[in-house]
């Protein structure tokens, strides 16, 4: 999957996935379903991502690994985007996996919360222009 289309694909520590919302979800094969599920309600196949927990662990590691002094230094100061990549990677741990959808007005994005949440989704966030906002 290439990082233009899975804003996971740098486990949210390289750039804010801008007009994306994500949800963490248990049971990989309800996260495939939930996948399905946004695919079947109209989203395109190119607006909707699964992201594996340990494929997000493996990323983040890379990352971590790949950051400069800017980058380090930056991490040093808290932000909502350094909290959300904590409750990502505790939820990667622990086997959950991520769908990602891309949704630029309002109303898909609550048709895209309103499915996930039916499919356990859970510490869903939508990261707009400038704000990160909890869907939960």
């Amino acid at each position: 999957m290439d990082e233009a289309k899975n804003p996971l694909a740098t486990a949210l520590g390289v750039y804010a996935p801008t007009h994306f919302l994500i949800a963490a979800i248990d049971d990989p094969a309800t996260a495939t379903g939930a996948l399905a599920a946004l695919q079947t309600a109209g989203f395109a196949d190119a607006a909707v991502a699964l992201c594996p927990g340990p494929q997000f662990l493996e990323n983040y590691r890379d990352f971590v690994a790949r950051r400069g002094l800017r980058e380090r230094v930056e991490g040093l100061f808290p932000s909502e985007e350094q909290d959300a990549v904590k409750d990502y990677l505790a939820e990667a741990e622990r086997g959950a996996s991520f769908v990602s959808v891309h949704a630029t007005e309002r109303a898909e994005r609550d048709r895209a919360r309103d499915i996930l949440a039916t499919h356990g989704g859970h510490r869903m966030r939508y990261y707009g222009d400038h704000t990160i906002t909890d869907l939960d």
